[in-house]
């Protein structure tokens, strides 16, 4: 039976901009590339590209007890700081991780959560059976809003050209956010992203989705901008390891393991999986989500591929693939802890071969995040 896929908002306008064929992205009928993947990425690096972010969720806290609210579900300190973004994890009781997002400050008492894509249909529902008692309102506008982004070096003079918002980096610094106008359409700019570059993420009323999708291939022009597909973008998140919600995440697996204990503050005080985190952390985890280089041509790797130590079942990869940044072929997967230091032999089993890598030191660029902050 045929699978039928949603289209996003933008979706005409990538078949009219020559968009090379379509994928499945958590359901969503999204380019896979515009050129190429060397193409996309290379521009990425030296000037500005533009993607669909469409498949993404928008849910809205607000109300007396919205910081509270976020406070409770986030495993991270959400500081009540208007014009600002905060990335966390929000568990279950267990630990597990339920989903993986950012939370933007638009007041004290106004929160916007950006789910995962492939929890879009559960984050809301989930968010309402653990704070829907409070004093607040859960908002889901995934269906009447939309994102879109722009990512680069060139990105913010582009931006800047059709904002009325001074983006400057003093104006708005690596995880801020502003609401305000972009060819006269309203919209929240959060300046994040997945490529590892400056960049923005521009969240407003998808009923303008070709307005601004025509306006920032006009203001692009001149500074080199390019449209980019979903597969690249894949490949951006990779070399940058961050992480994807089915693939290196899920309600099986915990931040410390997943390596995002830097966005868990177990002295906040209570929030949910609290407990079952300083239980965690007392313990240790056994196992460690690593990179790995791969000294081979392109491989397949999907979730649950196996992973040999010594010839003997260890782990499970996530994902590898060839990164052009790197001219390497690159992968995520977890082992056991004693098996994840820097340097440690690792056998990838695919279906066709099993293919020898090594423990390396991630993200795999640009590790101090220093683009990111120009």
């Amino acid at each position: 039976m045929t699978k039928i896929l949603k289209r996003s908002p933008h979706y005409g306008q990538h078949v009219a901009h020559g968009a090379k064929g379509f994928i499945d992205f958590a359901g969503w009928e999204m380019p896979e590339h515009f050129s190429s993947l060397e193409q996309e990425i290379k521009t990425c690096r030296e000037a500005a590209v533009l993607f669909d972010g469409h498949q993404m969720g928008e849910i809205h806290v607000k109300g007396k007890d919205a910081h509270a609210a976020v406070q409770k579900v986030c495993a991270a300190n959400i500081k009540p700081v208007a014009g600002r973004c905060s990335y966390s994890s929000l568990l279950n009781e267990e630990g597990g991780i339920v989903d993986d997002l950012v939370v933007l400050c638009l007041t004290p008492d106004h929160y916007l959560m950006t789910a995962a894509a492939f929890n879009v249909h559960k984050t809301p529902g989930w968010l309402d059976s653990h704070i829907g008692d409070m004093d607040i309102t859960i908002d889901d506008q995934t269906n009447g809003s939309t994102i879109i982004e722009i990512q680069g070096p060139n990105s913010r003079d582009i931006l800047q050209n059709i904002t009325e918002a001074d983006i400057s980096n003093e104006a708005l610094p690596y995880f801020g956010c502003v609401e305000t106008k972009i060819a006269g359409i309203d919209a929240i700019v959060a300046r994040l992203g997945v490529t590892g570059e400056l960049g923005y993420e521009i969240i407003y009323d998808s009923g303008y989705a070709w307005t601004m999708y025509d306006a920032l291939v006009e203001g692009g022009k001149d500074h080199g901008l390019e449209l980019c597909g979903s597969k690249t973008v894949g490949i951006f998140r990779l070399e940058k390891v961050y992480h994807i919600y089915t693939r290196e995440i899920d309600e099986t697996t915990n931040p410390f393991e997943a390596g995002l204990e830097a966005f868990v503050n177990l002295d906040k005080g209570d929030f949910i999986g609290r407990d079952a985190m300083l239980a965690i952390k007392e313990k240790g985890v056994d196992r460690k989500l690593v990179g790995y280089e791969v000294d081979s041509k392109p491989i397949v790797v999907t979730p649950g591929t196996p992973i040999e130590i010594d010839g003997k079942p260890a782990g499970k990869a996530t994902f590898a693939a060839y990164s052009p940044t790197l001219d390497k072929v690159i992968g995520l997967g977890y082992v056991p802890v004693e098996h994840s230091k820097i340097g440690s032999t690792l056998t990838i089993v695919t279906d066709s071969d099993k293919v020898t890598a090594s423990v390396v030191d991630t993200p795999f660029f640009d590790p101090k995040g220093e683009r990111i902050r120009i």
